[in-house]
Formats: structure tokens, C-alpha cells, sequence
């Protein structure tokens, strides 16, 4: 299957990029390793105008440890090397840990994290973990960049809150807090599918008690989404068995998931449950053993 024709640009910088893709609006879309984008264009399900190639920007493939504790990861590294950098395994170990279990080899050494954000599917592992830990990305645009949450950059299926003419630049993770753990569990046919349901999780132990906790589902909304009333469940307990079923009962009260060729959405609300209890244990379990 062949792909349609379109306009091919290649600029070495962000601004010029930018300013391209603002030229040419919403018939020019960005391309970086395409895992997606180009699967899309050879069925027709987008048929763009121009390409504007990116993988030509010196600086977004780089991961650098800030000096203030801040991990910073350009947008055009990938999948593959989140999951071979040991900087990343041990400052952001839940990125690590849904970037070990993405798709396969093959897509991972084409697929960018920032391409995995961009695509905003409620599916996606990068974005799930990385709002659990409560990650910002940097947006370049014609005017400057700004810096927007994680958790606050999606607003439905392939829906973002970026510009005409914006790009991601860079991820910024900040440091956690001293005994986190954290568990990514994806539940899926297979170990490289797409998830049917997974769930994220950072918990924060202090004198045996859970003095903060995040649960992240996706899979089961328009979007990724917060598990508010799961977290609640937990926040100020001393946490045991009874009190994580009760949070995993919360989440799956909370999904909304839909009925699709990957499950049901009665299957996906009882898989919730599992996926949820099975993470909240192992973060648990981390934080108790040292965690970050």
C-alpha cells in the first residue's frame, strides 16, 4: 500500500520548523519516527498536505540530568534508548518500566517519546507514565515555549492542547520523593500489544504510612486519566491488602472504558481492578524497600 503524495520539508532548526507547520496549518503534520503517522497515511486515515521532517534538530534526541534534579529528555529520543539508558532506569523508573514493555523492538528503535505524547491515544504507555509522575513538556512555537503538565495536555483521542505551528521540545520529569515506589502493569493479548487496560503508580511511604499516592489508567477514557477516588482510598492509611482492593474497587468504579476489538467494556472495568491492585502492591512493595 503506497503512501499519498505530499509536500516534503527537512529544516534544521525548531523555528523553522515551526514556522512551516504554522504556514501550512492543519495540512502539514510533523514527522519524527512515524511508527504512526505513516501506518495512518497508507490506510487514509490521514491524508496531509506536507511532511515536515524533524529528525534533523540537533538537541531533541538527547538526555541530559539537570543540576537541579530535573531529568530532561528530548522529544525525538526513543522508545529503545529510554529503555537501554541506565540514567533513565534509575531517575525515572517508571518511564523505564512502560518503555521495557512498548511495543517491539522494531517499533521501539523508530518511536519517539515525543511522537508516543503527540499521537494522544488513551492507550499510550509513555504519556500514562510519565503524567503518574507528574512529568511537563516544553512546547516550542513561532512566539517562544511554554511548559504544560503532563496531565493537562490531552483533551481526547489524537487531541492535544498544542498550537498550529507548535512542536514538543523536550519532557521534564522532577525528582521524586525519598521512599516512592512505583509499578507500571499492562494488561494486553500479548506482551507487545497495545494495552487492553493498564495501570501506573507512584506511592510515597513516610513512617509506614501512604503520604502520597498517583494512579494513572489508561485504556479505559477518552484519555489517560487519574484513578482521584482509588488515591484517596489510601492517602493517610497505614496501607494493607483490604484498603488496596478497596482502592482497586474505586478505580474500576472510576474507568469509563468502551467496548472494542481489544475487550469489552466489562471485561476492561474487571481488569482494572486486577492491574490496579497488582501495581498499587508492587509500588508498595517498592517504597518499603527503599524505592527511589
Amino acid at each position: 500500500m503506497r503512501l499519498p503524495q505530499f509536500e516534503y520539508f527537512a529544516p534544521t532548526t525548531l523555528d523553522e520548523a515551526c514556522s512551516l507547520l504554522a504556514k501550512h496549518g492543519k495540512g502539514a503534520l510533523a514527522l519524527a519516527g512515524g511508527t504512526d503517522l505513516l501506518v495512518k497515511m497508507k490506510h487514509r486515515r490521514v491524508v496531509p498536505r506536507c511532511l515536515v521532517n524533524i529528525n534533523n534538530i540537533a538537541g531533541l534526541d538527547r538526555i541530559v540530568y539537570e543540576d537541579d534534579k530535573t531529568l530532561s529528555i528530548g522529544a525525538l529520543v526513543t522508545i529503545q534508548t529510554l529503555k537501554a539508558s541506565t540514567m533513565v532506569k534509575r531517575q525515572a523508573k517508571l518511564l523505564y518500566q512502560a518503555a521495557a514493555i512498548q511495543s517491539s523492538i522494531q517499533i521501539r528503535n523508530s518511536a519517539t517519546i515525543g511522537g508516543n505524547i503527540g499521537n494522544a491515544s488513551p492507550a499510550g504507555d509513555g504519556p500514562l507514565a510519565l503524567m503518574v509522575a507528574d512529568a511537563s513538556v516544553i512546547l516550542h512555537g513561532r512566539g517562544g515555549t511554554r511548559e504544560v503538565a503532563v496531565a493537562d495536555l490531552f483533551l481526547a483521542p489524537g487531541k492535544t492542547v498544542l498550537r498550529l505551528g507548535e512542536l514538543i521540545e523536550e519532557i521534564r520529569l522532577p525528582p521524586a520523593p525519598p521512599k516512592t515506589g512505583v509499578s507500571y502493569v499492562k494488561h494486553a493479548l500479548r506482551r507487545t500489544d497495545i494495552a487492553i487496560v493498564s495501570t501506573a503508580v507512584t506511592l510515597t511511604v513516610v513512617d509506614g504510612v501512604c503520604a502520597s499516592v498517583r494512579i494513572g489508567l489508561g485504556s479505559v477514557a477518552p484519555t489517560i486519566m487519574r484513578a482521584r477516588a482509588a488515591e484517596k482510598v489510601l492517602v493517610g492509611q497505614q496501607v494493607d491488602e483490604a484498603l488496596v482492593d478497596a482502592a482497586a474497587d474505586a478505580a474500576a468504579t472510576e474507568a469509563t472504558p468502551i467496548d472494542d476489538i481489544r475487550g469489552t467494556a466489562r471485561y476492561r472495568k474487571q481488569a482494572v481492578r486486577e492491574t490496579t491492585r497488582a501495581a498499587v502492591l508492587e509500588a508498595l512493595q517498592d517504597a518499603r524497600t527503599g524505592g527511589m
